[in-house]
Parts: C-alpha cells; sequence; structure tokens
C-alpha cells in the first residue's frame, strides 16, 4: 500500500505541476489521471471508463482570472483509486469525486496565496540585480508547495483513508447510488453546456444546431460527429483562405 500511496501521489503532483511548471500539457486532465491511476491500481481500463466519465462532467472547468476551479487532479486521482479498490464501479467514482474536487480546490486557494509571498520576494531582489534569488523564487518555492499539494493529500488518504471511504459507500442507500447512475449520463450534458456557455458566439450557433439535427436524426456518437465538425471546419477555414 506504501508503494501505491507514493506513486498515486507522484502522478497527482505531476497533474499540479501540469501547466505551472511543465507548460499546458493537459496531463492533469481526468482522461490521463484516471488512466494513470488505473495503471497503477491494476485496473487500465476501469481507469480510462471512469477518466471519459469525469472528463465530460469537467470540461467547463476552466480557471478564468482569480477564480480557482475545483481540483480536478486530487478529485481524480482518489475517486479512481477508491473505486477499483473497493470494487464499486464508476458510479462510486462519481460519488467521490465532485466532493473531493471541491475540498482540495480550498488548499489549492492556500497555496496560491502563499506563492503570492514569493512573488514580492522576487521583485525586491529583482530591484537589487540578484537573478540568481529571483530564478530561486520563481522556480523553488513554488514548485515545491505545488509538488506537495498534490503529492501528500493523495498520499496520506490512500495510505490511511482508504477504509473510511469503503465504510462512507456502503452507508450510501441503494437509491442515492441508482440516482448517480442516472446523474453519471445528465453530468457530461452539463460539462458540455459550461464550455459551450464560454465560447458560444452567433458565428457559431449554426454549428451547435447542426450537430443537434446530427445527433437527432442519424444517432452517430459523439466521437463521429466531433469528426464530422473537424473536417466541416477544416473545409471552412481552407474556403476562406482561397
Amino acid at each position: 500500500m506504501l508503494l501505491t500511496a507514493t506513486l498515486l501521489g507522484l502522478i497527482a503532483a505531476l497533474g499540479i505541476l501540469d501547466g505551472r511548471l511543465l507548460g499546458v500539457s493537459m496531463i492533469d486532465r481526468p482522461l490521463v489521471m484516471c488512466a494513470l491511476t488505473g495503471l497503477v491500481c491494476g485496473n487500465l481500463h476501469e481507469g480510462i471508463l471512469i477518466g471519459a466519465t469525469l472528463e465530460l462532467i469537467f470540461l467547463g472547468n476552466v480557471a478564468i482570472g482569480a477564480v480557482v476551479p475545483p481540483d480536478v487532479v486530487t478529485g481524480s486521482v482518489l475517486a479512481t483509486a477508491f473505486s477499483i479498490m473497493s470494487g464499486r464501479g464508476p458510479e462510486a467514482a462519481l460519488t467521490i469525486a465532485i466532493p473531493i474536487s471541491m475540498l482540495a480546490q480550498t488548499l489549492g486557494v492556500l497555496v496560491r496565496v502563499v506563492n503570492a509571498r514569493f512573488g514580492h520576494m522576487a521583485d525586491r531582489y529583482a530591484a537589487q540585480g540578484n537573478t540568481r534569488m529571483v530564478a530561486v523564487m520563481h522556480l523553488g518555492g513554488p514548485t515545491l508547495l505545488y509538488f506537495l499539494s498534490g503529492f501528500l493529500p493523495v498520499f496520506f488518504a490512500i495510505l490511511l483513508g482508504s477504509a473510511a471511504v469503503t465504510w462512507f459507500l456502503d452507508a450510501i442507500p441503494a437509491f442515492i447510488t441508482n440516482g448517480l447512475v442516472v446523474a453519471s449520463k445528465i453530468l457530461p450534458a452539463l460539462g458540455f453546456a459550461l464550455l459551450i456557455s464560454m465560447m458560444l458566439s452567433s458565428k457559431l450557433m449554426p454549428y451547435l444546431g447542426l450537430g443537434f439535427l446530427i445527433a437527432a436524426y442519424t444517432k452517430l456518437d459523439i466521437i463521429a460527429i466531433a469528426l464530422f465538425a473537424v473536417v466541416l471546419q477544416f473545409l471552412n477555414t481552407s474556403q476562406q483562405e482561397s
């Protein structure tokens, strides 16, 4: 269990550092985090299934300005790990992923508050012409804090909390679990709605309507419709360039 907790903590730390130190490579998305967690826990297939479900739910989970969104990294890793360890399936992951993400969000806010101090210290070193300490303030303290904010919660939760989570899942009434099964099919639509609400404009409305018509009358799945949209956009772009 110690090795599993360490590996999962490192996965979460990698996800937290993505977009902060490593550039935006999308490693922190639920699809990647859950797949890696499933691999460590010995059930890659279920990890991918859980990741696909959570990815759709958290599609609109984007940091805008000073707003700190729910921590999808910690939520995805812990939800997948506890789901596989308890043998409850993707429904159990959905039960705990969102509360964990919201709880871990507070830790993310705290880390950002502390990191602001390093920025002020870097300003003072820059005024003194000390470029070495500016680099240390940029890469040292904030990187360590982000690493620990990803590693420690997951490490201790896996090491100490699996029995408590199993007890919690056992205590959930069947009608709630069944309701979450239904919700797992509705929440992806909410994720798409959140994403569309941020990017929708009068120019894109025809494409949205076309997508609904294709889905309603052809019964194609999301991947097929997305590929159709890619081809359509490619043709549209080529026509504009010519």
